[in-house]
């Protein structure tokens, strides 16, 4: 499940629910904040830079920018993203995945520095491993199975960026030996970086386990 995440920010929070009702009425009002101060036109979103964010992002700053807004948008990492927000460097992310990010925002959310919407902006998604078909069709259908097949995977599981709670949680089923998977070594990179090695793994109908 993902949700939205902001700074404590009483303008910023008028401006998510006048966003929230446009978008409801699926028409751009004429921009409603021109009363507002000037510190409060620049909405600063973090993108993490998944794919999935990076698409509502630029939708929800096509919105803002209709309302008047001045949206501006820095590529940055989760853990830069939530500092970002408890100092009010940046002002909103659309992409807190709960559970798998839980633990890392727990800290800023105990301390009244972040407010996790309670509306998330997608629901029913999941991010876990992942296989080409033909793989699944050669038996690799369940974590349990990885471990098994560690010879065509060259003993490799490919993560996402460094510093990310899913890596973390990989890595701790690694080290714990979970579902046999000690040994095997996880390489970290960007989503676009990962997704060319399984891009390249598939047209060489190469075995590759990774996160999706």
């Amino acid at each position: 499940m993902k949700s939205s995440v902001k700074a404590l920010s009483v303008c910023l929070a008028a401006a998510v629910a006048t966003v929230a009702t446009a978008v409801a009425a699926l028409a751009f009002p004429q921009p409603a904040f021109a009363q507002d101060p000037q510190s409060c036109r620049a909405v600063r979103f973090a993108d993490i830079g998944w794919t999935d964010i990076t698409s509502t992002t630029a939708l929800a700053s096509t919105v803002f920018e209709g309302l008047g807004y001045q949206p501006v948008t820095t590529v940055a990492s989760v853990p830069i993203s939530f500092a970002g927000l408890k100092t009010r460097q940046l002002d909103v992310s659309l992409g807190y995945w709960w559970p798998v990010q839980e633990t890392a925002i727990a800290p800023f959310v105990d301390a009244k520095a972040i407010n996790v919407l309670q509306t998330p902006n997608l629901t029913g998604a999941k991010a876990t491993f992942a296989v080409p078909t033909y793989e699944y069709d050669a038996g690799l259908k369940t974590f349990a199975d990885i471990a098994k097949h560690r010879a065509e995977l060259d003993g490799k599981i490919y993560g996402i960026e460094p510093g990310s709670s899913a890596n973390a949680a990989i890595q701790k089923m690694i080290a714990t030996n979970q579902f046999s998977l000690g040994g095997f070594k996880l390489i970290e990179s960007s989503e676009a970086g990962m997704l060319v090695t399984v891009d390249r793994a598939v047209r060489d109908k190469k075995w590759v386990v990774f996160l999706g």
